[in-house]
């Protein structure tokens, strides 16, 4: 596992101005479209690794778009596999305060409706109160790319 010595920031840390669309090297694109397959088919813990291995050989301050779907992963992860609320709920808070330095469509992905999603599920988490059986009901978001236009018809 490669270190990253590149620090850590909080949202709020980021001028949002600097915030461009990175360009992907090759194998950054492979191992980020891997996650967004992992994620999409419910292995969350493993689009999380994934998507880390772009994160680490980020520089730019965008880099904290990836942080962002990372803690979304790790939150589903928490919801799904390893059932802790509170943990789950903090990690998809985090995410949402990233994700919402970014526009709507980023790196190809509809992140306009994954913060809805994220939303929702911060909710149903809310009302699930800690109760275990109902986290069964959370809905669990697919990341997207956004449909071409000849999709959209």
């Amino acid at each position: 596992m490669q270190k990253n010595l590149i620090p850590k920031k909080k949202a709020s840390d980021i001028q949002k101005e600097m915030l461009n669309e990175p360009q992907l090297s090759q194998e950054d694109q492979v191992v980020f479209e891997k996650g967004i397959r992992l994620f999409n088919a419910g292995s969350f813990w493993d689009a999380h690794e994934s998507w880390e291995d772009v994160w680490r050989r980020r520089e730019e301050e965008s880099r904290i778009f990836f942080q962002g779907i990372i803690q979304a992963a790790a939150g589903f992860h928490l919801i799904t596999e390893r059932p802790r609320p509170g943990g789950a709920a903090k990690n998809l808070e985090k995410a949402l305060e990233k994700l919402a330095l970014f526009p709507d469509q980023f790196l190809g992905l509809e992140v306009g409706m994954l913060r809805d999603s994220l939303r929702k599920t911060l909710k149903a988490l809310e009302q699930a109160e800690g109760r275990e059986a109902e986290l069964k009901n959370v809905e669990i978001v697919i990341v997207r790319k956004p449909a071409r236009p000849a999709e959209r018809e």
